[in-house]
Order: structure tokens, then C-alpha cells, then sequence
């Protein structure tokens, strides 16, 4: 790599990831009420040579509902 005339040898690229996933369920029981749930799963990969970093988030929520 050559930065402002003078050669210099580049570093090597590490790879940074972020992934976001999302589910969602949902059951009608009769025309007026429900029940569900949801899932957000949230995993980071972050690589360097100091220092390596996997996290990863799970939030999961129920739900019922009625309509009016």
C-alpha cells in the first residue's frame, strides 16, 4: 500500500459481524382473541488482534391479546 508516496505494508483485514434476527408467532384462537410470542436474537463478532469479542443477546416475550 502506498500512502502519500512512501510504501507502507498494509495491515490484515479482520472481520467485524453483526447479526439481527427476528421471530414472531401468532395463534388466533377465535375471531376475538390471540396469543403469541417473539424472539430477538442479537450476536456480534468483533476480531482484533488485542482482542476478540463474541456477544450475543437473546430476548423472548409472550403475549395475549383480545379484540374489541
Amino acid at each position: 500500500m502506498t500512502v502519500n508516496g512512501e510504501r507502507r505494508k498494509a495491515k490484515h483485514i479482520r472481520f467485524n459481524m453483526i447479526f439481527n434476527e427476528h421471530v414472531a408467532v401468532v395463534h388466533h384462537f377465535s375471531s376475538r382473541y390471540f396469543a403469541g410470542a417473539t424472539l430477538v436474537m442479537n450476536n456480534s463478532v468483533f476480531d482484533d488482534e488485542a482482542v476478540v469479542v463474541n456477544q450475543n443477546k437473546w430476548r423472548a416475550r409472550a403475549f395475549f391479546g383480545l379484540r374489541l
